[in-house]
Order: C-alpha cells, then sequence, then structure tokens
C-alpha cells in the first residue's frame, strides 16, 4: 500500500483567477508536494540529483477539477500526495488531492520519466531505469510492474475524429529565464500557462464570430491532460497552436506547443469545458 502525506498550504490571492484555482498553480503545488513525498519517504530531489545523478522529467499528467474552490472558501488547502514506481523503475508516478473546506477540488495525477544524468550543469541526461539502490528506498507496495499509459494521445485522436472545429489560433512565444527551472530549461508547469494565453488570444480573436467561444473565459476549466516531448530552453522561439473544437457536449481546446525551428511539437495540452445544458453555438 503507497504511503500518503497530508497537509495544509496557506492559500494566496496568486493561486487563483475569479473561476478557482489557476491550473497552472496546481502544477506548481502538485510537484512541489510529489518533492515533498520523495523527502519523506525515499530520497529527496537533490539527494537524487547529486549523488545518483537521477533526474526526473515529466511526461504526462492529468489535472481533474471537481468543484471550483475561491480563494474566500478557507485559508488553507488541504494537500494530499503519494508516489510510487511503475513499469519496474522506468516511471516515477505521484498522485496529488487538493482539498478546502468544501470537500475534494482538484486532483492530478503525473508520471515521470528517470534520466542518468550526465553531470553537466545543464543536468542532461538519457532516459535509464532506476538503480537497485534507489529502488530500495521504495516499500514493496509502492513499485509496479505495470507502466502508466498515458491518455492524452487517444483522447486527442478522438477528438480529431469526432469534434467539429469553431477556431484556430498560432499564438507566439519566447522562453525567458523566468519560465524556467535550474537547468535553464522551461519549467513543465509553463506548457499550461502558454497553452492557457493561446485560448484566451484564440477567444479574444474570433469570439465576434464564434460568440459560444466566450465560455472558456466565464466557465472552470474541468479536465486537463498534458505529454511532453521535448523541453524548450531558455530564449527558444516556439507558438501555441490552438485548436476550439465542440465535442461531446463539451468546448474543448487542442494545443501544441510547437519549435520555431523545424515546428515540431514539443509538447500537447487539451482542456476540456462542460457546456450549460441550455447553450446552443451560434
Amino acid at each position: 500500500m503507497p504511503r500518503w502525506d497530508a497537509y495544509q498550504m496557506p492559500v494566496d490571492t496568486g493561486l487563483f483567477t475569479p473561476l478557482g484555482l489557476q491550473p497552472t498553480a496546481v502544477c506548481r503545488l502538485g510537484f512541489n508536494a510529489a518533492g515533498r513525498w520523495l523527502s519523506e519517504h525515499a530520497l529527496s530531489h537533490r539527494r537524487l540529483v547529486t549523488e545518483y545523478r537521477t533526474g526526473f522529467v515529466l511526461w504526462s499528467a492529468q489535472l481533474i477539477f471537481d468543484e471550483p474552490v475561491s480563494f474566500f472558501d478557507s485559508d488553507c488547502l488541504e494537500m494530499k500526495v503519494t508516489g510510487r514506481i511503475r513499469g519496474g523503475g522506468t516511471q516515477f508516478e505521484c498522485e496529488v488531492e487538493v482539498d478546502s473546506a468544501r470537500g475534494t477540488t482538484t486532483r492530478m495525477q503525473a508520471c515521470c520519466v528517470p534520466l542518468r544524468l550526465d553531470g553537466d550543469p545543464a543536468l542532461s541526461g538519457a532516459p535509464a531505469r532506476l538503480g537497485p539502490e534507489v529502488m530500495e528506498a521504495f516499500l514493496p507496495g509502492e513499485i509496479e510492474i505495470r507502466p502508466h499509459r498515458s491518455p492524452t494521445p487517444g483522447l486527442r485522436a478522438a477528438i480529431v475524429r469526432d469534434g467539429t472545429v469553431l477556431a484556430r489560433r498560432r499564438t507566439p512565444f519566447v522562453i525567458h529565464r523566468h519560465q524556467c527551472e535550474v537547468a535553464d530549461q522551461w519549467y513543465w508547469p509553463e506548457a499550461v500557462s502558454l497553452a492557457s494565453g493561446g485560448r484566451e488570444e484564440l477567444v479574444r480573436v474570433e469570439s465576434g464570430r464564434v460568440p459560444g467561444l466566450r465560455l472558456a473565459l466565464s466557465t472552470p476549466l474541468r479536465r486537463l491532460d498534458l505529454l511532453f516531448n521535448r523541453p524548450f530552453f531558455l530564449f527558444d522561439e516556439g507558438a501555441v497552436l490552438s485548436s476550439a473544437l465542440k465535442w461531446q457536449g463539451r468546448l474543448v481546446f487542442v494545443h501544441e506547443l510547437v519549435g520555431i525551428e523545424g515546428g515540431e511539437a514539443r509538447a500537447l495540452a487539451i482542456e476540456q469545458f462542460t457546456l450549460p445544458p441550455e447553450h446552443a453555438w451560434n
């Protein structure tokens, strides 16, 4: 049985929008919670990097927003987190629950791929199975042979196949140091910020033609799926290729984050908003 940690996180206004918890804030809180769990029950992230030359790169994540939570609901968020090894040592997965005075509001599941680091300041490395000395820090109930399978590729395929495209937009960006982590590559929650910015820009430009798009600015996000292929680095130029679709009674945004050179997809983000039953597209 995996071990769980529970603790409180005082709220501040920077964690919220008028609609509830910021998705980017949830990702940052969740990643911090996973690091806390590793420090408490296995090996700290710093020790993994410096002593065992082992890093983690995020590969897949999913956020589910059960109910919106406001800054005014409570003084603290109740955080719960657990971790486990998947794929016999080829993945580290964490689950995070964010509760408020009104009950569970947000759940995050994230899966990382371990890297064997080369020892340079950029923390470069290659995917590698966790070594036995790291595996020994986990309980038998925290090690699973079965690997995590990301639902994001199948979800995207279903949306593209069965959804109705409403609008598309390209939003360029440049990665600056305030968006990076210690190795001068982007800190992965920035993918959520960039995708959200792409959505808002699409709505701003296209809502005159498709008024229903405005729901994406007034309706809380219900689900966010993320998949990462390759990071951006300091001063890299890229673009968010955003598509808005109507799919299974939901307003969905599919965001590809691509590099300017080569145009290859570095990350994929899919946002889902539940439409009011009375809503009709114009």
